[in-house]
């Protein structure tokens, strides 16, 4: 028999088999170019929802997703600084009196309406021509790891839902981390 004990292993054996990260969010195309002396950043990622969070969609909780981009030179130790930290956020949202979709990119301040899931969905996925850093920053004789990843950001969600949002896995949304190496 099991001792006093036993559920409690049972319990974290279950909770560490269960997959906590399905990957949705998938990098379609990523482009660093240069413009006018500035570093810029091109970028389409594909997201997919599951039931439980398109049903908390179309109940008016909003999906706050957030795209990190960080950039450091090559071989940089842990404790020095990365040159560029980016945080890119948007918020996906549906408003069910007008049956519209909702994308407001927090990092611009601009806000898009869409008929179709599938409309916003592109259009959250969609990073154009964003400034990463001026050239003359850069040593041109280095390279610079860049490493870009996104993820469906569980604090934003409202405080009833996120102790259940840590602990279901229905809710880890992110994409896989996407790193290159840069030559100015």
């Amino acid at each position: 028999m099991f001792s006093k004990t036993a559920p409690i292993w049972l319990l974290l054996l279950t909770i560490w088999v269960i997959p906590v990260q399905a990957e949705k969010i998938s990098f379609k195309q990523v482009a660093i170019g240069l413009e006018d002396g500035v570093v810029l950043l091109d970028m389409v990622e594909e997201y997919e929802l599951n039931e439980t969070m398109l049903e908390a969609l179309h109940s008016g909780v909003p999906l706050t997703f957030e795209t990190r981009l960080d950039l450091a030179r090559d071989g940089a130790f842990f404790w020095q600084k990365d040159l560029v930290k980016l945080r890119l956020r948007k918020v996906l949202s549906y408003h069910p009196l007008a049956s519209q979709y909702e994308v407001h990119a927090l990092t611009e301040d601009s806000r898009q309406q869409f008929v179709t899931l599938a409309a916003a969905l592109r259009a959250l996925g969609d990073i154009r021509s964003h400034k990463i850093i001026a050239v003359e920053k850069l040593d041109p004789d280095a390279y610079y790891q860049v490493t870009i990843r996104t993820h469906l950001d569980i604090t934003e969600l409202p405080l009833p839902l996120r102790p259940l949002a840590y602990l279901a896995p229905s809710w880890h949304l992110e994409s896989r981390v996407y790193e290159w190496l840069l030559k100015p």
